[in-house]
C-alpha cells in the first residue's frame, strides 16, 4: 500500500464554539476555510493552541465534520491530560494552529459499493461522522453501532442520527440499549443486512472481530488505530504499527489512520 503525497497545510484557525455535551468530552468548532476545504473522510489534523513549550507538542485530533461552504471544522475529543484540558480552557476567539489534513483519506467511490457499517466506542466515533455524512450523501446506505461503559457515555449520537439508516447503542451496564459487546449487535446486524465494509475505532477489542469478519470474508474490514505522533507527517515513527505480513511497520499518521484490517498486526 503506497503511501499519499503529503498535501498537509499550516494554518491559523479561529475558535467559534467549544461545547461540552456530555462531562468530560469537549467539541470544538473552528473557522478554518483552506483546510475545511481540503478535509477527507478519514482525516486528522494536529492542533497547537497554547503559548510556549508546555506542553511541547502538538495533539492529533480526528476531523468531526467539515463544512467546505463555511469554512468551518469540528473536532471532538476526550479531555485527558494537560494538552486538552487547556483546550477545554479556551473561549470563542481564541487562535489555534492547525496542521492537516493529514492521513489517508477514505475513498467511496469504489464500484459497487452500497453500505458500510460502523462499529464504535466511545470517542473512538468522533473518526466515523465525516465518512457517515459523505458516504450517505452519496447515497450509500450507513448502520451505526455506538458502545460505552454506560449510558452516558455514548458521544456523537446526533451527529450520527442524521445520516445513518440504522443506528444501535450497546452498553455495558444495559442502562441503554443492548447490554452487552456491542460485537453481538454487529452480527446480527449482517445477518439482516448487507454491509460491504465495516469499520471500528475505539476499541482494539472490536478491531479483532473486525478482523475476523474480514477473514471470513462477511464483509471488508477496516480499522482506526492511534499512535504517539510528534509530527502527524511521517517523520518522527513514533506511530509506527507492525504490518500483518511481517514487513516492517506502517506509520498511522501517514498510512493510515485507518487500515485494511488484514494489513496490520494487533497487539
Amino acid at each position: 500500500m503506497p503511501s499519499p503525497p503529503s498535501s498537509a497545510l499550516h494554518r491559523d484557525a479561529c475558535l467559534l464554539a467549544s461545547r461540552e455535551e456530555t462531562p468530560g468530552y469537549l467539541e470544538l468548532e473552528m473557522e478554518c476555510p483552506d483546510i475545511a476545504c481540503a478535509a477527507q473522510p478519514g482525516q486528522f489534523l494536529m492542533l497547537r493552541a497554547w503559548p510556549g513549550s508546555d506542553p511541547y507538542l502538538p495533539r492529533p485530533f480526528d476531523i468531526l465534520t467539515a463544512d467546505p461552504a463555511r469554512g468551518r471544522l469540528k473536532l471532538f475529543l476526550k479531555v485527558e491530560g494537560r494538552g486538552t484540558e487547556l483546550l477545554r480552557a479556551l473561549a470563542p476567539g481564541a487562535r489555534l494552529r492547525l496542521t492537516g489534513p493529514l492521513g489517508r483519506p477514505i475513498l467511496l467511490e469504489e464500484p459497487g459499493l452500497s453500505a458500510v457499517a460502523l462499529l464504535v466506542r466511545g470517542a473512538g466515533a468522533a473518526a466515523v461522522v465525516h465518512l457517515a455524512e459523505q458516504a450517505a450523501g452519496r447515497g450509500l446506505a450507513v448502520y451505526a453501532i455506538l458502545s460505552a461503559s454506560t449510558a452516558a457515555r455514548i458521544v456523537c449520537r446526533r451527529h450520527l442520527e442524521g445520516p445513518c439508516r440504522e443506528l444501535l447503542v450497546a452498553t455495558d451496564d444495559g442502562s441503554e440499549g443492548y447490554a452487552g459487546p456491542a460485537s453481538d449487535l454487529l452480527y446480527r446486524l449482517l445477518d439482516r443486512q448487507r454491509a460491504d465494509r465495516v469499520y471500528t475505532c475505539g476499541s482494539r477489542r472490536f478491531a479483532r472481530h473486525v478482523q475476523d469478519l474480514d477473514r471470513r470474508g462477511l464483509a471488508r474490514g477496516f480499522v482506526f488505530l492511534e499512535g504517539l505522533m510528534a509530527c502527524g507527517l511521517g517523520d518522527c515513527h513514533g506511530c509506527a504499527v507492525p504490518r500483518a505480513d511481517g514487513q516492517g511497520y506502517h506509520l498511522v499518521c501517514r498510512d493510515g489512520p485507518h487500515f485494511p484490517a488484514a494489513e496490520v498486526k494487533l497487539p
